[in-house]
């Protein structure tokens, strides 16, 4: 059976209200132009994964649903329809791959607490989702010490949107690295919330790379709550043809704390005139003893530079794609998981690069 859009977000936790055209015009967002799409509920899945993973410990999940996963006793799993735990107590590499199937409508929620002093290592892939409407919830909580490197990468089908909220908490000493790569979709909405406690420290990253006629977001907020926090966020967007690409990033450095720092950058290249850029860098600082620094460019492919190269015998469309790989390399580079990495690049593909 099917249903409208309106009906399912209502029973959604994710949303208090559905929009009005004035919310949506300000934060970019098209939801409005689904409201009259029909969706189907997900009932649970019985199929068989063709392809299992080669990595040594995953999790594997259709429509909100775990089918199947591989964990060491070290994590603690619950796992309901549409809800997922994970309580870690020893480092570990967790690889979840998620899956969509047409026309379904997903509203999927994850818990995950990282206990004192573990290293979680965690690669999210979404998959699939043609026609599909996709809310994902992460609530993560890092216990003192503890560290969590994350990568996320969207390779949805060209006519999904996903909407992907994740709300992490860290205490004391703590470190939340992330990676987000927005690749396909219709629509797709990357959104970070991040309280900073004494003495820890996040780095959020992401790439948005959109063609034909998508929409991409990636919003950030961050919240420096104690002395000694540290927040870097840095966003690189490389969009094609009609597209557009928002990001929306605010840190807020609160009163009374000390030694903080707080970056933001936001770097935009546009291939194509009817392509467009929304970035909206925004610093909150109700603190004198800090250092926070916040930037945005936009530009196109140096036509110098595709000359230089063609005249040394390399076809114009190579010198382009030498160009976009070099704006994206040095963001590449930031990922310190060569597993992780090896991932994304294969992703990417050449056509991205």
């Amino acid at each position: 059976m099917f249903y409208l859009l309106p009906e399912l977000l209502r029973q959604s936790s994710m949303f208090s209200h559905i929009p009005t055209k004035k919310e949506e015009k300000w934060r970019f967002s098209p939801l409005g132009e689904y409201l009259n799409r029909e969706y189907k509920k997900v009932p649970l899945a019985h199929k068989d994964i063709l392809d299992k993973p080669k990595e040594e410990y995953w999790i594997y999940l259709r429509d909100g649903h775990v089918l199947e996963l591989k964990l060491p006793p070290s994590v603690h799993v619950k796992h309901t329809p549409f809800t997922l735990e994970l309580n870690c107590f020893e480092d570990i590499d967790i690889y979840l791959y998620l899956d969509y199937s047409t026309q379904s409508f997903v509203d999927f929620r994850i818990n995950i607490i990282i206990q004192e002093h573990v290293h979680l290592s965690l690669y999210y892939s979404y998959e699939g989702g043609e026609k599909a409407f996709i809310l994902h919830s992460s609530h993560i909580k890092l216990e003192p010490y503890a560290r969590l490197s994350q990568t996320q990468v969207h390779n949805l089908s060209t006519q999904a949107v996903s909407i992907v909220e994740n709300r992490v908490h860290l205490d004391k000493n703590s470190f939340f690295k992330n990676f987000s790569l927005l690749k396909e979709g219709e629509y797709i909405h990357n959104f970070f919330h991040t309280d900073l406690h004494y003495q820890s420290e996040a780095e959020i990253t992401s790439l948005l790379l959109t063609h034909q006629r998508q929409k991409s977001i990636f919003s950030c907020d961050v919240n420096h709550l104690g002395d000694r926090s540290t927040s870097q966020v840095l966003s690189k967007q490389v969009i094609r043809d009609k597209s557009t690409c928002v990001v929306d990033a605010n840190t807020l450095i609160t009163e009374k704390t000390k030694a903080t720092e707080a970056t933001q950058a936001s770097h935009a290249l546009l291939l194509d005139e009817d392509a467009h850029i929304h970035s909206k860098p925004h610093l909150q600082i109700y603190s004198d003893d800090l250092s926070a620094s916040h930037g945005s460019t936009v530009g196109e492919l140096d036509q110098e530079a595709i000359s230089y190269l063609c005249s040394r015998g390399i076809s114009e469309e190579k010198a382009r794609s030498m160009l976009i790989s070099a704006f994206i390399n040095d963001i590449l580079e930031s990922i310190d998981d060569t597993g992780h990495k090896e991932h994304i690049l294969k992703t990417l593909g050449e056509d991205d690069a």
